[in-house]
């Protein structure tokens, strides 16, 4: 089981929120961090894509696509619908048609009006994901049991080539920008766990190695905040942002795998299932609000301040755990049930649900 993960991807989901309400389109707050949330998110996908192909390679791309597209398509036709009807109501969306199909197909398509990002905005993102799913499925097709090192080198290799190119295309320069390397860091992470547990016998007792993950994760934490804080402090992201990120997955896997400790909270659990759903829509709740409740926010005091961006991250948490209980997971169930074959559904269901007993005991298994 990966209970401590699912804890960390609400926790991703979250500062991303935080952020998105502190910052200037939001509450225009001094301190304003969380989108490194987004770096931790791609380390625990690089994890969690090779642990899964790991175990059950078949129809590993379906498996992604259920996953990933059913939602994602739902909410880009909805905002592009809004978009068609209300036209000014979003500042960086357009009703723009073919931004629409290269959204929906996960292209990266430059735009005057909003830059990089898709019609759902966040889906930038997204754009990523489904280049490593691609890429991981073309590996598996050249050697299952190497599939993650194989993806990692071409990964690696693309980007390369595509900063030695030197090339004026955005869409091709958005594959070569070093974030897709945190994808990589999952698959090494996912290698050192299991390392890791196969040799468990040399690792510190548990009144040493548990205070020393945690105290791993607490200062990559810091890492990830400062670093965002400050800039990156000259260095690229994947360094400032992803090897803190790598620190953090690795610590979280380890204290459960090695020494037992999870976190159980089933609250918590609920968070982080709903955390991808979270993730995307919060923007639209968050500013919703903002725009149309609370105008004059920036005049607040402190507490008050402090209030609404609690509320708003409730709020937000809560729009997401129902649309995940009433639309995503029966959708998904809905799908697996009548695309996958029956062993491969099982094993999808309960790997994408932690509360659910994992299909092996260990990382190598």
């Amino acid at each position: 089981m990966l209970m401590n993960l699912n804890v960390l991807r609400a926790f991703a989901a979250l500062c991303v929120v935080y952020y998105h309400t502190t910052s200037e389109a939001g509450l225009n707050l001094p301190i304003s961090v969380g989108t490194r949330g987004v770096d931790v998110f791609f380390v625990i996908s690089g994890f969690i894509i090779t642990f899964a192909s790991c175990r059950n390679p078949d129809q590993f791309f379906l498996r992604r696509l259920i996953r990933i597209v059913p939602f994602y398509w739902a909410a880009t036709a909805v905002v592009f619908a809004i978009a068609l009807v209300v036209p000014n109501l979003f500042h960086n969306t357009r009703a723009d048609f073919v931004q629409l199909i290269c959204s929906l197909f996960f292209i990266p398509r430059e735009t005057a009006y909003a830059g990089m990002f898709p019609t759902l905005v966040l889906g930038w993102s997204l754009n990523y994901e489904m280049y490593f799913y691609l890429v991981f499925a073309l590996s598996l097709l050249v050697d299952k049991k190497r599939a993650p090192i194989i993806c990692s080198l071409l990964i690696v290799a693309v980007m390369v080539a595509i900063a030695n190119i030197d090339s004026s295309n955005p869409t091709l320069n958005f594959y070569g920008r070093g974030i897709v390397v945190e994808f990589v860091f999952g698959v090494i992470a996912y290698y050192l766990v299991r390392w890791l547990e196969q040799n468990r016998m040399r690792l510190p007792a548990r009144r040493v190695g548990i205070p020393l993950l945690v105290l791993g994760m607490l200062v990559a934490c810091v890492l990830l905040a400062v670093g965002e804080y400050y800039k990156g402090l000259g260095l690229p992201r994947e360094i400032s942002a992803g090897v803190p990120a790598l620190m953090l997955v690795a610590s979280a896997i380890l204290i459960e795998r090695i020494y037992d400790v999870s976190v159980k909270n089933q609250m918590l659990m609920l968070v982080g299932e709903s955390s991808y759903i979270l993730y995307l829509i919060h923007p639209y709740v968050v500013y919703g609000i903002l725009r149309t409740v609370f105008r004059n926010a920036s005049g607040f005091g402190a507490l008050s301040t402090a209030a609404l961006v609690t509320a708003l991250l409730v709020i937000s948490t809560l729009v997401a755990v129902a649309i995940h209980l009433f639309f995503e997971k029966p959708v998904m169930a809905f799908l697996r049930r009548h695309l996958l074959r029956p062993r491969v559904a099982e094993i999808a269901e309960k790997l994408h649900d932690p509360a659910l007993p994992a299909p092996a005991p260990t990382i190598g298994g």
